[in-house]
């Protein structure tokens, strides 16, 4: 049998050591490395390509594991979740205030640390063999063959939960002369340039972390993520950024309305793109940008992880289409194109 390569991940050093000597007497089991958090573990997980991650039960429980989750998906990285019993349990015999948090949905049923090592064994095998039969996540290739876009056009897009595999299905269809493009996803400051990372590999336009001052240009695709500050445009042809501190808007630092807002005196050479998210943040800037002159694209609700932050803005009038996610893209590139704006047809 062909080793099968291990990452270890959670936050009880006894648990992860536990483990351990279990999986050193198994069919070919080798532990590459131990994480202790969720960025650390996805950190390993892109730099080593372990054949399997087993990631325990009170991490699995964190808010930041659907997104933890949408990243290994993108990596089609194989995982699976290990219920480690009394180790979940404070020093004081107590359930942890992890333990008593809403349940993830997981891919593969938990790995019970209470049975042999036998068993514990044979659980992971099939489960690797569950997720072996799975496809890999798809990436569309770049849109080809339509008219160029007008000089001047600059997209913007808000994304939060789901927002992941939505942004990685919207940029890898943009072609490496696509209009510049700005984007707010919601996301811990640990996960930033995991993301940023993900998405420059798996698209054809270049993906950077926002910067103070940062100039947007053809073919570039600048992420706020976890900064802290709001993106907001600073300036018109050339496009230029700043990430300025302040207190949360809408509920977020950064902030897809502050984004949203700061461009509407450039609305008419606007494609803002609302996707999957919850709450509503980015519905009144998308307004905004509408009552301008942008074309304003919101994320259907079929195609939504959370039908929350489009679904905000379809309610307010902010949204000129509402398309499906695999339409998006096309959508954005033909409402860059030169000419476009005697074919609009508002909804």
């Amino acid at each position: 049998m062909p080793e099968i390569t291990i990452v270890v991940a959670g936050a009880n050093p006894a648990m992860r050591m536990k483990l351990v000597k279990i999986l050193r007497v198994g069919p070919g089991f080798r532990v590459i490395n131990q994480s202790s958090d969720l960025p650390a573990t996805y950190t390993a997980s892109e730099a080593m390509e372990p054949d399997l991650v087993l990631v325990a039960r009170e991490l699995t429980q964190l808010p930041e594991f659907s997104l933890m989750r949408s990243l290994f998906r993108a990596l089609n990285a194989r995982w699976i979740p290990i219920d480690h019993g009394g180790f979940d349990r404070g020093l004081a015999g107590q359930p942890s205030v992890l333990a008593t948090s809403t349940e993830t949905a997981w891919d593969n049923p938990p790995i019970d640390m209470s049975k042999s090592p036998d068993t514990i064994h044979a659980q992971i095998l099939t489960a690797l063999r569950r997720t072996q039969e799975r496809s890999p996540t798809r990436v569309p290739l770049p849109i080809r063959g339509l008219v160029p876009a007008k000089p001047g056009k600059l997209i913007l897009i808000g994304a939060s939960t789901g927002g992941v595999d939505a942004l990685l299905t919207v940029l890898s269809a943009l072609p490496a002369d696509c209009p510049p493009v700005a984007v707010v996803q919601h996301t811990g400051q640990g996960f930033s340039d995991s993301l940023i990372r993900l998405l420059d590999r798996r698209c054809t336009v270049s993906v950077e972390a926002a910067q103070d001052g940062m100039e947007l240009r053809s073919g570039h695709v600048c992420v706020a993520a976890g900064c802290p500050g709001h993106m907001r445009l600073r300036s018109n042809i050339p496009y230029r950024i700043g990430l300025e501190p302040g207190p949360l808007v809408s509920g977020h630092l950064p902030s897809v309305d502050a984004l949203f807002q700061s461009a509407v005196r450039a609305a008419s050479n606007v494609v803002a793109v609302l996707l999957t998210g919850m709450g509503r943040d980015g519905a009144e800037g998308l307004l905004a940008l509408r009552n301008g002159g942008a074309m304003t694209i919101g994320q259907d609700e079929h195609s939504s992880v959370v039908y929350g932050m489009p679904k905000a803005a379809w309610e307010i009038g902010a949204v000129r289409q509402q398309l499906p996610l695999d339409e998006i893209a096309g959508a954005i590139l033909r409402s860059c194109a030169v000419g476009f704006e005697e074919r609009r047809i508002t909804t």
